[in-house]
């Protein structure tokens, strides 16, 4: 039986992988940089509100929000490249993540 931190993020995923063909999830070191922080113990909502600005969408009253980003010059930006990965983070009823996932979704040529 999955974990029950393990489902929203699972759903998060299935909803974007309805509207695109591959979605697969980022685990390599070097194209998380620029995401380190969110390792860090006892990472506070506002720490990541702080760093990535509001997030783009909420599910479960907060606990799960994601933001769509895309690579710029090996950064990590919101505005002025395609937003083609989605960072999901999920949060504690502290207020500090829980767990965070990257995912990469390849567009059909």
């Amino acid at each position: 039986m999955p974990s029950v931190g393990f489902i929203p993020i699972a759903l998060v995923i299935g909803m974007l992988a309805a509207c695109s063909t591959t979605i697969e999830r980022v685990s390599d070191p070097k194209e998380l940089q620029g995401l380190g922080f969110l390792r860090e113990t006892r990472v506070t909502r506002q720490e990541v509100e702080g760093r990535m600005g509001w997030p783009g969408a909420s599910y479960e009253n907060g606990r799960v929000v994601t933001y769509r980003l895309g690579k710029k010059d090996g950064q990590f930006t919101r505005v002025g490249a395609e937003l083609d990965y989605t960072l999901v983070v999920v949060y504690r009823a502290d207020e500090t993540v829980e767990k965070w996932g990257l995912v990469h979704r390849s567009h059909p040529k």
